[in-house]
C-alpha cells in the first residue's frame, strides 16, 4: 500500500507544523526527512535517505533503507529497498524543508 501525503495537510497558513498526534508526528518526521534529503540532492535521479523503513511507524519489523526521487515537478516518490512500502509526497516546494538551491534570472 502506498502512502500518499500532501505536505500542506500538516502545515498552517505560515508553513509551520500544526498540532499533531504522536502517530501523525511520526509520519511528519518521516516525510519531512525525505523532502530534506531529496531536495539537498535534487539533481540526483535517486537519493538514499538516511532513514530506515521502520521509522515511518512504530512496531514495524522492516529495517530496509529508503530511496527517493523527484522525477516530476512537485512530487517526490519513495520506496523501501527491502519491502513493499512506498509513497509520494506532494506540495513540498517552498516549504522550510525544501533545500533546493534556486537561481535568480
Amino acid at each position: 500500500m502506498a502512502l500518499k501525503v500532501d505536505l500542506k495537510q500538516f502545515l498552517d497558513d505560515q508553513g509551520n507544523e500544526i498540532a499533531l498526534t504522536d502517530q501523525a508526528k511520526t509520519v511528519f518526521y518521516f516525510i519531512t526527512n525525505i523532502v530534506l534529503c531529496v531536495t539537498k540532492h535534487i539533481e540526483q535521479p535517486t537519493v538514499e535517505v538516511d532513514l530506515k523503513c521502520s521509522t515511518r511507524a512504530k512496531n514495524l519489523d522492516c529495517e530496509g533503507s529508503i530511496k527517493a526521487s523527484c522525477l516530476a515537478p512537485n512530487m517526490i516518490n519513495w520506496h523501501c529497498d527491502c519491502c513493499e512500502a512506498s509513497g509520494s509526497i506532494s506540495n513540498w516546494q517552498y516549504s522550510k524543508w525544501d533545500k533546493q538551491l534556486r537561481t535568480l534570472h
